[in-house]
């Protein structure tokens, strides 16, 4: 009888509590994703305008198989969501004859962050799309990955989709190319990333920018950011440029043929690389594109560093090379075209060119970052 008059006042006096504001305080323990290691900041195309956040404030969800993965990030879901890539996620033909969905080309959908929990994660027989005809999707984030054995490229940004931030990656195998932007893709920035030999068959090189030579209209868009990328035994597209704008900075080329290379009135700012054993550190194909390898000397200066390497190839625009004749005539914008200054609209402070290897072969690449995650 004691222990019932206790409880009956404990109850009394809690609904006493709550009815007058003072209910007991329940600690309300919120989600955390804490990265740690090499950390950087995001700069480049990505973060023009309103930038590039990915999921930022959106649920977090872990992914573990293919089938979490795909549910996590497909197209017709623009929700803002963290995905977290736990180990690895690989395709087989199994989960097609489940249900023809899916597929080993997943579309992914806008606002998403996608990045590899602990030291990393991996993505294997997977070819991820951002954008459709008709369909551009924007503000993606892709971190702390490695993508292998993809059955076409490891990431396409195409068909007018735009801020996309893919860092601290590292990509192996593909069909065809690691990243390609093209199809008016543009705002995006790869940084920090790792593009090693490849090992399969098949495989044309790293990146490309800007699709085809018959595409003038792609000139307004295909603003694209490279820095602090290691070029390891690549084959071609270190990148290949149409069009666009394109900066390349800090990044370490080792041991492949051909570094950047531009053609169809790109204009390509090309500075503060280490080109290591690199046959033909840039080259200029026809109809010409434009690389300058000095802003503040585009005439003369070269800020990039070479070893064991060929002579890089400059071209700086001039008022006849605006149209090939064929294609596109852009004279009429020549202002646009022969102002360098103009090219590149944010602010950055690159490393010296000399100390390149030692920063890319320490931060670059997936691993570099932790990525610590708590409910």
């Amino acid at each position: 009888m004691r222990l019932k008059r206790y409880m009956s006042i404990l109850v009394v006096g809690l609904f006493l509590l709550v009815i007058s504001g003072c209910s007991p305080k329940i600690r309300n323990v919120q989600p955390s994703i804490v990265i740690e290691g090499y950390d950087e900041p995001m700069i480049g195309f990505a973060t023009i305008g309103d930038g590039t956040t990915g999921g930022a404030k959106g649920e977090v969800v872990v992914v573990k198989d293919y089938k979490e993965f795909f549910n996590a990030v497909y197209h017709s879901d623009d929700t803002p969501r963290i995905v977290l890539v736990d180990g690895t996620i690989t395709y087989t033909i199994s989960y097609y004859l489940e249900d023809s969905k899916y597929m080993n080309t997943i579309n992914i959908a806008s606002n998403k962050t996608i990045i590899g929990l602990g030291n990393g994660a991996t993505i294997d027989g997977i070819s991820l799309r951002i954008g459709r005809q008709g369909d551009p999707e924007s503000n993606i984030i892709i971190r702390n990955i490695t993508f292998d054995n993809a059955p076409d490229d490891n990431i396409s940004i195409w068909w007018g989709s735009h801020h996309i931030w893919i860092d601290h990656c590292t990509f192996r195998r593909a069909v065809d190319s690691n990243v390609d932007i093209t199809r008016q893709g543009n705002y995006v920035t790869l940084s920090w990333n790792i593009f090693e030999k490849f090992a399969g068959e098949g495989s044309k090189g790293v990146s490309i920018v800007g699709g085809s030579d018959t595409l003038p209209e792609d000139a307004d868009y295909l603003r694209v950011t490279y820095h602090h990328n290691w070029f390891n035994g690549t084959a071609g597209r270190n990148p290949r440029m149409r069009y666009g704008i394109v900066h390349i900075f800090n990044n370490y080329y080792t041991d492949v043929q051909l570094g950047p290379n531009g053609t169809c009135a790109v204009r390509a700012l090309v500075e503060h690389n280490y080109f290591e054993r690199v046959l033909t550190p840039t080259q200029i194909s026809t109809p010409p594109g434009f690389i300058v390898l000095s802003k503040e000397d585009p005439e003369n200066g070269d800020t990039n560093v070479y070893v064991d390497s060929g002579t890089p190839t400059r071209n700086l625009p001039t008022y006849d090379q605006l149209t090939d004749g064929v294609n596109y005539d852009f004279r009429d914008r020549a202002n646009e075209w022969l102002n360098i200054s103009n090219w590149i609209p944010y602010s950055y402070t690159p490393d010296l060119a000399a100390s390149v290897p030692q920063i890319v072969q320490e931060k670059a690449g997936a691993g570099k970052i932790i990525v610590n995650y708590s409910k």
